[in-house]
């Protein structure tokens, strides 16, 4: 018995070393190997009730990305059509606008109980659909399987093509406006910083541009919408680099920066404007001298604030 009991501790001791600094680990690695072997002596059942399940999850996610990308192009339809209003008061008339939707066929993606083409372009007049091979199984991930790019077409007689390519500076910054405008209520952005704007717009455009620039800071509660109304954004705040008058005359707070050269480095300065430099930088801005450039200053001032009061808003931030 004792010989017994003396080799049961050393099996024990050998045990200790090879899988664990005690016995406690010992049994740790024991149910674990037990385990592994329980799911190597059933994996063909295991496999096919995994394989049943992912079969089960693609065919969930293919129904979910389908309907997400079936509300994505009416949205797209509604956002176009939205835009192409706004642009038309930027001096962009005909300019049309429309959302790319892409899908890429993939031997793991999500089969599709209808095949797809490889692309569709939405806009305000509805979907067009572009030749190429069916996409009979779709990439997808987290966001779903669509690919989407927007489209612009600047000028009457232009085909769409894509927005980052073909839109200049100014063309760019006002379909931003234009985006921000149509998607404000839902935006969250805090800050929007527009540069050049101003762009090829003349002064009665300027002054549409900055009411439009304005009204992003009202809160969507003062436009009309209801407390607590699903998807209601705050005022933004909108910061405007500009040299027209007409649109700078909206800004709640002016500002005027200058470049300057200081030794061997050039800096900027940045000062805010009190109302009366206000009115002499409007002047500078109309190209006007003395009093005549103060009294255009002042009428450019007052229409502003007479546009926000008629707008029903109240009177900026």
């Amino acid at each position: 018995r004792l010989a017994q009991v003396e080799g049961r501790l050393v099996l024990l001791q050998q045990l200790e070393r090879k899988y664990g600094c005690d016995l406690a680990g010992v049994l740790d690695y024991a149910a674990r190997a037990t385990a592994e072997l329980e799911t190597l002596e059933h994996s063909d059942e295991r496999i096919a009730a995994l394989e049943l399940a992912e079969k089960d999850l693609r065919a969930t996610a293919s129904r979910l990305c389908g309907e997400l990308s079936r509300r994505r192009q009416e949205a797209a339809r509604l956002l176009s059509a939205g835009i192409e209003v706004e642009v038309a008061d930027l001096q962009m008339e005909g300019a049309r606008f429309g959302v790319s939707f892409r899908w890429r066929e993939e031997a793991d993606g999500i089969p599709l109980e209808a095949p797809l083409p490889p692309e569709v372009r939405v806009t305000a007049a509805g979907r067009a659909v572009q030749e190429g091979s069916p996409v009979r199984c779709a990439a997808f991930d987290v966001t779903g399987m669509d690919r989407l790019e927007f489209l612009v077409a600047p000028n009457p007689g232009e085909g769409l093509k894509p927005l980052t390519r073909i839109a200049s500076g100014g063309e760019t910054s006002r379909l931003m406006l234009a985006l921000k405008t149509v998607l404000s209520r839902a935006d969250y952005t805090l800050t929007l910083i527009f540069d050049e704007i101003d762009q090829g717009i003349g002064g009665r455009v300027g002054a549409v541009v900055g009411a439009k620039l304005w009204r992003l800071t009202v809160p969507a509660a003062d436009q009309g919408a209801e407390p607590g109304e699903e998807g209601m954004a705050e005022g933004h705040q909108v910061l405007c680099i500009t040299h027209l008058p007409q649109l700078a005359g909206f800004g709640d707070a002016h500002y005027h920066v200058q470049k300057v050269v200081a030794g061997d480095r050039t800096i900027a300065r940045v000062r805010r404007l009190d109302h009366e430099a206000c009115l002499d930088e409007l002047g500078q801005m109309l190209g006007l001298q003395g009093e005549s450039a103060r009294q255009g200053a002042r009428e450019i001032l007052e229409q502003a604030e007479e546009l926000k009061r008629s707008a029903g808003f109240g009177s900026g931030l």
